[in-house]
């Protein structure tokens, strides 16, 4: 049965306690694809979950400047923006963000310039092209999480009727 616009309505709060009330009957579900998605995201950043952390604040940083979400998909995998915008972030920020010490940080940071991942323009931190490419399989995972955590809460919402 599809999902109607009227089943999503009910707010965060109720939401949140609708899943933590169902969470033994759902866990399975949700887990499954978040093991997945850390599997690829280690596996995609070599064996090292914090060079995915720092790429994930970096990401963060990039989707939330207004200009990203104007370009397409085609667009970001094809190279046409090498550098994509940023609200910026540094080596102190990333470091406080994921609680890793900032020598790490800037070491691993380093590395990712040096794999085309990162983009350094002074101290600004920028994510680009050739990562978004080389993390497809981490951005595919990321989709499948979502459309399945949707789709798992949307049945819990539907069976609450």
């Amino acid at each position: 049965m599809p999902v109607r616009p009227h089943d999503l309505s009910l707010g965060r709060e109720e939401l949140l306690h609708l899943v933590a009330d169902r969470y033994p009957v759902i866990a399975r579900g949700l887990l499954r694809p978040l093991l997945h998605l850390l599997g690829i995201s280690r596996e995609a950043c070599g064996g090292d979950v914090d060079k995915f952390l720092i790429m994930l604040v970096i990401a963060i940083r990039t989707t939330e400047h207004e200009g990203f979400a104007t370009y397409s998909q085609a667009q970001l995998l094809s190279g046409e923006v090498p550098i994509f915008p940023t609200l910026g972030t540094n080596v102190r920020s990333v470091a406080e963000s994921t609680g890793t010490p900032k020598e790490t940080v800037r070491r691993k940071v380093s590395e990712l310039v040096e794999a085309g991942w990162i983009s350094r323009q002074g101290n600004e931190l920028r994510f680009t092209a050739l990562a978004y490419q080389d993390l497809a399989g981490v951005r595919v995972a990321i989709e499948e999480l979502a459309v399945t955590n949707f789709q798992i809460v949307a049945n819990l919402v539907r069976r609450r009727d």
